[in-house]
């Protein structure tokens, strides 16, 4: 069975800790990462001059291992609207299985961690203060449009953020 995971969350609240977690206890995950995704496409991970081809990339890797029987994908990337939640449900009909993972975790406790990533990788204040605008609670009806859904909240503890 084809899984695809999608994870929600502001920066900083452990998400790639996570899925490297998740990876590392289950064999064929693949993590198709945003910061990645961009770092290759622009050359930079804070480089945002080629948002439209890094997002056509980022779903075109989502769906690479759709036929793979038995696989894992975990979607790391913001994810904070009910739109984004809903457009890649849709975009990755191949998957046998939807799961959402939000990411419940205090903005104090992002902010810390976030200052704790590589430095190429540390959002700015202000820039995590937009995030956190943008941030939506999942509606009944997006989390009832996925398989699975899944919150985890601030007993998570993201150690060794990278």
């Amino acid at each position: 069975m084809a899984t695809l995971i999608l994870l929600s969350a502001i920066p900083g609240s452990g998400k790639s800790t996570w899925a490297k977690a998740y990876q590392r206890a289950h064999p064929h995950t693949y993590i198709v990462a945003s910061d990645d995704v961009r770092a290759r496409v622009s050359g930079g991970i804070q480089c945002f001059d080629k948002e439209a081809l890094v997002w056509e990339t980022f779903l075109k890797e989502l769906n690479a291992h759709v036929d793979e029987k038995d696989c894992t994908v975990i979607a790391d990337a913001t994810n904070l609207q009910n739109r984004y939640r809903r457009y890649y449900l849709e975009q990755t009909p191949g998957y046998d299985k939807h799961v959402l993972v939000l990411f419940d975790i205090p903005f104090d406790i992002c902010m810390k961690q976030n200052k704790l990533r590589d430095k190429d990788r540390i959002v700015s204040d202000e820039g995590m203060l937009s995030l956190l605008a943008e941030l939506e609670t999942p509606t009944q009806e997006i989390i009832d449009l996925y398989d699975e859904y899944i919150v985890i909240d601030k007993s998570f503890h993201a150690e060794g953020i990278e």
